[in-house]
């Protein structure tokens, strides 16, 4: 097993996970001080994504809140008509749970993203296919992907070098190492991982990313410098939102 395999147990561990079951991969991390630490980074990250979701309330405590809220209410108006009945409440507690499950689920998945993007920076992986011919590799990327070999008008301009086929996120995904830039590569992701207009910048220690998505794919530009060093390669290759 290699240590792209190894990357993928590591998103399936958790603090209560069986450790018999990832022996291997506690084995691994014991020789390969780049998967320790890219594994030392992500439960770091899970720590305090797991603080950060426990500074919610709790659903029961936050019904029992709003019960005790509205009691006292209905005390202080004994002489006037009920408006409210408890049913009512319901749509209340599910809309404000939903908001609390939806916002966990997003800052789950951010982290899992920028937890990615950190492993392909500080480790990428060696080309699979190497080709100058820019139809040629694209072509080899559609068969990866089982999907289209066109990139976006705003990619046009961009040359590249190689490619491998990768797993991002439980996606199908190909990185693409760019031909005249020996610091950036874009990853062509087969899902759309974030909504946001325009470009998403994440600042790694291994570097900076941009992430973008077209409604159907996302696009990662990775780049092994400063945010202003590759927010300058953006502006000459004409890659903007």
């Amino acid at each position: 097993m290699n240590c792209e395999i190894f990357k993928s147990e590591m998103h399936s561990w958790r603090n209560q996970s069986d450790a018999e079951g990832f022996e291997p991969l506690f084995r691994h991390l014991a020789t390969c001080p780049n998967c320790n630490d890219i594994f030392r980074i992500m439960t770091s990250k899970d720590e305090t994504i797991r603080q950060t979701i426990q500074i919610f309330p709790a659903p029961l405590y936050l019904e029992k809140k709003i019960l005790a809220g509205l009691q006292h209410e209905r005390a202080q108006r004994q002489s006037k008509r009920r408006l409210w009945k408890s049913w009512m409440l319901v749509p209340l507690l599910t809309s404000i749970l939903a908001v609390l499950v939806v916002g966990s689920l997003s800052l789950f998945q951010q982290h899992r993203l920028e937890n990615e993007i950190a492993g392909l920076l500080n480790r990428p992986p060696e080309s699979q296919f190497i080709s100058t011919n820019r139809q040629e590799l694209l072509e080899w990327s559609s068969e990866v992907l089982k999907g289209s070999a066109e990139l976006p008008p705003e990619l046009n301009r961009v040359q590249f070098r190689g490619g491998t086929a990768v797993e991002f996120t439980h996606h199908k995904a190909v990185l693409l190492k760019m031909k005249n830039e020996q610091r950036a590569s874009l990853l062509v992701v087969n899902g759309e991982l974030t909504k946001r207009p325009g470009f998403d910048v994440i600042a790694e220690t291994g570097g900076t990313a941009s992430v973008w998505s077209d409604g159907h794919r996302t696009y990662v530009l990775l780049f092994k410098g400063s945010r202003g060093e590759m927010q300058g390669y953006m502006e000459r290759m004409g890659i903007s939102a």
